[in-house]
C-alpha cells in the first residue's frame, strides 16, 4: 500500500512539473506567464499599450491582461500576479497579511467639481448651504474631497436637502446619476454642484452644460505643497515573489512610464485596446486627447513616490482607517528596486 501512494504522488508530482502548474489545484499558468489586472474606467488606461510580451536580457515574459469591474477589484487583484487597484486598497490588503509590493502610481486622480448655473465660485466656502451630488462613497476621491473640506473648516453632512450653514453631500451610484440630480435642479432653478471623474465631467459639460468649478487635483497639489499634480488614485501592486525579478520589474514600470505618454497621443487607439481586453469597458472610442489628459495616467515609481502616496493614506486614515487596513503599511510594502 505504501509503494502505491509514493507511487501515485510520484506520478502527480512529474506530471504537475510537465503542466507547468502554478499549483495542483486544476488552475494551469505557463511558465513565465504572469497575469496583470486592472479595473474599468480610467486606471484601466495606465495598461492600454502594455505588451503583451516584457524581455528581460534573459526571459521574454507572457503578460495576460484582464480589466473587471470595480467591484470585484480586490478578489481579483488576490488572484493576480500584478494589478492595478485603488490606492487605500493596496494598503489595505497589504496589512491584512497579502505579500504584495507597492511598484508605483499610476492614476493621479481626474475629480472635479461641476455648477449646474452660472453663478460665480471662488473657493469651496462658495459650496456652503448647497447640495453637492457625489460619486464614489467612501473611496479616495470621496476622501480627497472631504478632507479639502476638513481643511478649509467648512462644515459638511450627509444628507436629502441643503442645510443652511453646511455643504450637504449626496452620493449617487454613478455619474449619469449625478448628471440627472444636476439637471433636474437646473429645470427648477436650483443651484447644486456635482463631483464627478473624468471622462463623465468632459460629457457633462459638453451635452448638460454644466460649469467646471474646482479642479480637485489643483487643489490638492496646492493644500499639500506637492511637486505632483494630483494625488495618488490608482496603483500598480504585485506579488512579492514577482519583484524579486528586479530585471522584469524595471522592464514592466518602464512600460508603464511609456504608456502614459503613449495615451496621450493615441488617445482613440489607447481605447480600442483597452476594448479588445474588455469589450464592455465604459470607456467610450469617443474619448479625446484633452480628456485623457484628464485622466491624470502618470507613473510615480517607488520608493520616490512613498511621500506622495501617504500623503494620501493620511487623508483617508483621518476619516475612515479601517479602509487602509487600521494603519500606515511599513516600509516593506515599498518595491526599493
Amino acid at each position: 500500500m505504501k509503494r502505491i501512494i509514493v507511487a501515485i504522488l510520484l506520478v502527480t508530482t512529474i506530471v504537475c512539473g510537465a503542466l507547468a502548474l502554478s499549483a495542483c489545484n486544476g488552475e494551469s499558468k505557463a511558465e513565465n506567464e504572469y497575469t496583470l489586472v486592472a479595473p474599468d474606467g480610467a486606471p484601466a488606461l495606465a495598461l492600454a499599450n502594455i505588451s503583451s510580451k516584457i524581455e528581460t536580457d534573459e526571459t521574454e515574459y507572457t503578460i495576460k491582461k484582464s480589466v473587471v469591474s470595480s467591484g470585484v477589484i480586490s478578489t481579483e487583484a488576490l488572484k493576480s500576479d500584478i494589478a492595478i487597484v485603488p490606492a487605500n486598497l493596496a494598503a489595505n490588503l497589504y496589512n491584512k497579511g497579502n505579500d504584495i509590493r507597492l511598484l508605483a502610481v499610476v492614476t493621479n486622480g481626474n475629480l472635479f467639481v461641476l455648477s449646474n448655473s452660472d453663478e460665480e465660485v471662488n473657493d469651496l466656502s462658495d459650496l456652503v448651504d448647497s447640495m453637492v451630488y457625489s460619486i464614489g462613497q467612501g473611496s479616495v476621491p470621496d476622501m480627497i474631497f472631504q478632507t479639502l473640506l476638513k481643511e478649509e473648516g467648512i462644515p459638511y453632512a450627509q444628507g436629502e436637502m441643503a442645510v443652511a450653514g453646511r455643504v450637504t453631500i449626496k452620493y449617487m451610484t454613478d455619474g449619469s446619476e449625478v448628471m440627472s440630480q444636476m439637471a433636474l435642479a437646473k429645470s427648477e432653478g436650483r443651484t447644486v454642484f456635482g463631483v464627478l471623474a473624468e471622462p463623465a465631467v468632459t460629457n457633462a459639460i459638453s451635452k448638460q452644460g454644466f460649469k467646471e468649478v474646482f479642479d480637485l487635483q489643483t487643489l490638492w497639489a496646492e493644500s499639500k505643497g506637492s511637486e505632483y499634480d494630483g494625488y495618488a488614485q490608482a496603483v500598480l501592486i504585485a506579488k512579492a515573489q514577482v519583484c524579486e525579478d528586479k530585471a522584469f520589474v524595471e522592464k514592466l514600470l518602464q512600460a508603464f512610464s511609456d504608456n502614459a505618454e503613449w495615451i496621450a497621443e493615441n488617445p482613440a487607439k489607447a481605447v480600442e485596446n483597452i476594448k479588445a481586453i474588455y469589450e464592455q469597458t465604459s470607456l467610450s472610442t469617443s474619448i479625446t486627447s484633452e480628456v485623457i489628459a484628464r485622466c491624470n495616467v502618470k507613473t510615480i515609481t517607488m520608493p520616490e513616490g512613498k511621500f506622495y502616496y501617504e500623503q494620501m493614506l493620511d487623508a483617508v486614515k483621518e476619516i475612515k482607517i479601517a479602509a487602509i487596513g487600521g494603519k500606515l503599511p511599513d516600509d516593506n510594502f515599498y518595491y526599493a528596486g
